[in-house]
């Protein structure tokens, strides 16, 4: 795992989550977040805050989809690359003494800020809203197995 430091590399991704996502976070719960431009996604409303062994089941599903390096996006935070192998622990931080900081690493729950997973090649990605309880879910081999895994994540399909 490692803090995106490259600006160049981190206004790409942004970039890309907000022109061709067409990301816009907004309190209107009335207005679309983003858009999906091609593949397949489902939209799921979490019924409840995940624990660990939830965290779990969702790193193991990207370790089993994904098996390898991915955006790890905390909206105004850090983002990483990272791999769901690592099996970063939930809760993760650690204090960064160049930049003077905590450092805390996103969990696959919406803590309160919009968090984005997202393969490095696109094709996959768990996109969490913090206040509508949604999780979207892209890429088909993704959405099958959290389907797999729809009850002990808690999770219903809107």
């Amino acid at each position: 795992m490692e803090v995106i430091r490259d600006k160049e590399l981190y206004r790409k991704i942004w970039d890309r989550i907000y022109n061709d996502y067409s990301f816009f976070p907004s309190v209107d719960n009335s207005r679309k977040m983003w858009l999906h431009p091609g593949g397949e996604f489902k939209t799921f409303h979490l019924t409840t805050f995940w624990n660990e062994e939830q965290e779990s089941i969702v790193n193991n599903i990207l370790c089993k989809v994904v098996g390898a390096k991915m955006f790890a996006l905390d909206w105004q935070h850090d983002c990483f690359l990272f791999d769901p192998n690592e099996k970063i622990p939930t809760g993760y931080m650690y204090y960064d003494k160049e930049r003077d900081c905590n450092v805390y690493f996103p969990e696959y729950y919406p803590d309160g800020d919009y968090h984005f997973f997202v393969s490095k090649d696109w094709r996959f990605g768990l996109y969490g809203h913090p206040w509508r309880k949604e999780l979207v879910v892209v890429g088909k081999e993704l959405i099958l197995e959290i389907e797999k895994n729809q009850k002990d994540l808690c999770l219903k399909k809107v």
